[in-house]
């Protein structure tokens, strides 16, 4: 039998199912992993890999419902650390700080990752160690 025609046979590609994107962006938007995503469309997580790699809506999608979670987990956020008392609003306001504006707690080492030269001068000699000498004037002719 010729190589084609082996080929031929097997089981068809798995195609995404028409409703694939809105599946995708409403799982990821809940917080499903890759692994819940691909669940919720009745597939594998390589099967889902290759979706997106191969459609670029689906990656959109994907993307998409990603960044939704992201604006409802900050939202809650910054409500705590507005609205909120106590322990749970310092914690939520300290977490948006870091993470939002590069704000650091304490002494952080300035210099780190950087190339450190230090140069050791002897100290000054003092006077009395000095030596004078005197120069006869040479003769010009």
């Amino acid at each position: 039998m010729p190589l084609d025609e082996k080929s031929a046979h097997g089981r068809p590609r798995k195609e995404p199912p028409p409703d694939a994107a809105g599946v995708i962006r409403s799982a990821c938007a809940t917080g499903a992993s890759q692994a819940g995503v691909a669940m919720a469309l009745g597939a594998n997580v390589d099967v889902l890999r290759r979706w997106l790699d191969e459609h670029p809506d689906l990656k959109e999608a994907f993307t998409q419902g990603r960044e939704k979670e992201r604006q409802t987990l900050h939202n809650v956020l910054y409500e705590s650390a507005i609205g909120g008392n106590g322990k749970d609003s310092l914690i939520a306001s300290m977490f948006l700080l870091k993470s939002r504006h590069g704000y650091l707690e304490g002494q952080q080492e300035s210099q780190a990752n950087r190339v450190s030269v230090t140069f050791n001068i002897p100290a000054a000699t003092p006077l009395n160690q000095f030596m004078v000498l005197e120069n006869e004037p040479t003769r010009t002719q």
